[in-house]
């Protein structure tokens, strides 16, 4: 693998390839994740972006929240998965806008999933969405959020398979998706196992990221 190093608060986007999968591994909770969350979010303008969440840890107001703060303003579309206990919170239809005021003119919706270990299902979704994104000619983005929690609901090898077929669907549409990881929350030999399935490794060391692409 080729890598680059890049200091707090350099962009990630440019170093990553138009519809690659990308593997972010970094704590849960720290401020850097959150911010490259949101470059990886946002290579192109936000209004010619499709943004698909896939969310097991924060609630879907929390998504769009983040995301308005980060890029000033709403994506095209956005679709935002809300999986397990997430789903308490979430919307059975369209997001509230940012502000609170009701129902955004963007196409903001939010679906759940109450069982976390349900991947048949969570695939079946992912799959209707990116068809019908297939329509549009925006860039589509995914984030999901995250491996750590997947991994709490089914073993590695079920999540392995998994992996292997959603990264090709994305491949297929063309979609550049990253997915959170907390190395310090699983052992070398899970990291290692999904590092392989993923064309770029994104990872914090010594306080700067590095990228790491086939």
């Amino acid at each position: 693998m080729r890598s680059k190093g890049h200091d707090e608060g350099e962009i990630l986007h440019g170093d990553v390839e138009q519809g690659a999968c990308v593997l972010l591994l970094t704590p849960s909770i720290h401020e850097a994740t959150d911010e490259a969350c949101h470059d990886l979010l946002t290579p192109a303008d936000p209004d010619e972006e499709n943004v698909l969440w896939v969310t097991y840890t924060r609630s879907p107001d929390t998504c769009i929240r983040d995301w308005s703060s980060h890029a000033g303003e709403r994506p095209g579309n956005a679709r935002i998965v809300s999986v397990g206990e997430t789903t308490r919170s979430a919307s059975s239809s369209v997001s509230t806008s940012a502000d609170g005021g009701g129902p955004s003119s963007t196409n903001e919706v939010v679906e759940t999933l109450s069982n976390p270990s349900d991947l048949t299902g969570l695939g079946i979704k992912l799959s209707e969405i990116l068809k019908e994104w297939g329509e549009n000619d925006n860039e589509t983005v995914a984030c999901f959020d995250s491996l750590t929690a997947l991994l709490q609901y089914a073993d590695l090898q079920t999540v392995y398979k998994f992996l292997h077929v959603l990264t090709g669907r994305f491949d297929t549409a063309d979609v550049t998706a990253h997915f959170h990881l907390d190395p310090d929350a699983c052992d070398q030999q899970t990291v290692s196992t999904l590092t392989s399935l993923f064309d770029t490794v994104v990872e914090r060391e010594d306080d700067e990221w590095v990228v790491r692409s086939r």
